[in-house]
């Protein structure tokens, strides 16, 4: 057994440095194309680059996740590291979630190239979610959240609709500023594919370790590099959206070879994205309150208000992302010592704490700060007063 378990962890290893490999060689020559062929994110007010940038970062995603995901099917199978939930379980999840992640790619292509509406964007992304909880990959059991335990399988499929389809916005909604998105996304993958070898379910435990793999030469390049800097585009968040709300429900769908399901489970992994979801539901409500569609672009985010509040782009990525870290661990070691839903409250209220506090400032800033009339006529005041000084 623990062989096995040796074997399994190498192969995962393996697979997440050829995810590295391919992608660093992939990159440069998509920078390049889009270069060649004006593929631009162009600036506007609500966006802080001043330069136009490749956008078609994240056209490579899906193509290096099913290429090693299918190399590390293929060394398993021929050193017969498999087991018989790979056949009767995982088989058909993972075909049914190809034909979703196709769908969401060959959609977030579209919107990166030519544009796609809202609605469109909502009925695909729908049929994509229909393709997970149709594999049986769905909420049926809340884990004690809320007072709940099982669920019937009907209410479970909606859930788990809604949950996929508001995931995959959320990091979409996310994608604002060099490094957020993915630096989120590293870290849900790491935890996700922590517990996923915790759980013995190798297979996705892969998975999330080859999108980390491909995520770290995209991280540099989109954060680090100063002359190639390269987004990841709608292909590339709505991928990542898809994924990570693929990995919470496969999480607390546990196997049948599972028995003891540690209390709060749901919980512990929704934290790890709770700062996408939490202000992709906090933007919404504002733009709702205000008479605006809920997926109007303004700067509402908690990366624009950090930034307002005079951090550097890179210093608000580095206090977000350290954040979603500490909340994964804290909710780690509490959900040891208390009830899941004292937990959730704790969460919920320093969320809504924190973003008072943000709110706050910001206001006090723009306040104190003088508007473009006051100075124009500041500006005037200073020419007059120049002037009669060189009068006398």
């Amino acid at each position: 057994m623990e062989e096995i378990k040796l074997y399994n962890v190498l192969i995962i290893g393996i697979a997440c440095v050829i995810s590295i490999i391919i992608e660093m060689m992939l990159l440069p020559r998509v920078i390049y194309i889009a270069k060649k062929k004006r593929l631009f994110d162009l600036p506007d007010k609500r966006k802080k680059h001043s330069c136009p940038i490749p956008r078609l970062g994240g056209i490579t995603f899906t193509p290096v996740i099913l290429l090693v995901a299918l190399f590390s099917l293929f060394l398993r199978f021929r050193f017969q590291i498999w087991d018989e939930e790979l056949f009767f379980y995982r088989i058909p999840e993972i075909l049914l979630l190809v034909c979703g992640l196709l769908v969401i790619y060959l959609l977030g292509a579209k919107d990166d190239l030519v544009g796609v509406g809202f609605k469109k964007k909502f009925v695909i992304q729908f049929f994509a979610s229909l393709c997970i909880v149709g594999s049986g990959v769905y909420i049926d059991n809340l884990y004690g959240l809320l007072g709940i335990h099982e669920i019937p399988a009907v209410i479970g499929v909606l859930l788990s609709i809604g949950l996929i389809m508001f995931t995959t916005n959320a990091i979409n909604l996310i994608d604002g500023a060099d490094g957020l998105a993915s630096g989120i996304s590293l870290v849900a993958l790491m935890m996700y594919g922590i517990l996923f070898g915790l759980y013995g379910m190798w297979t996705y435990a892969g998975i999330a370790f080859i999108m980390i793999g491909l995520l770290m030469p995209f991280f540099y390049y989109n954060f680090f590099h100063p002359t190639r800097k390269i987004f990841m585009g709608d292909t590339g968040s709505l991928t990542l959206g898809y994924m990570l709300a693929f990995m919470m429900l496969r999480l607390v769908k546990y196997p049948p070879s599972v028995e003891v399901v540690p209390s709060g489970l749901l919980l512990l992994v929704l934290v790890a994205l709770f700062i996408p979801l939490f202000d992709a539901l906090k933007v919404m409500c504002v733009r709702i309150s205000m008479g605006k569609a809920p997926f109007s672009p303004d700067r509402n985010h908690i990366h624009h208000k950090l930034i307002d509040l005079g951090l550097s782009k890179k210093r608000t990525v580095f206090a977000v992302v350290v954040t979603g870290v500490a909340l994964i661990v804290s909710n780690w070691i509490l959900l040891h010592y208390f009830n899941c839903n004292i937990v959730l409250i704790v969460d919920l209220g320093m969320g809504v704490l924190i973003n008072m506090f943000i709110y706050r400032r910001t206001r006090q800033i723009q306040i104190s700060k003088p508007s473009v009339v006051e100075k124009k006529k500041i500006e005037i005041e200073r020419e007059q007063i120049l002037e009669e000084s060189d009068l006398r």
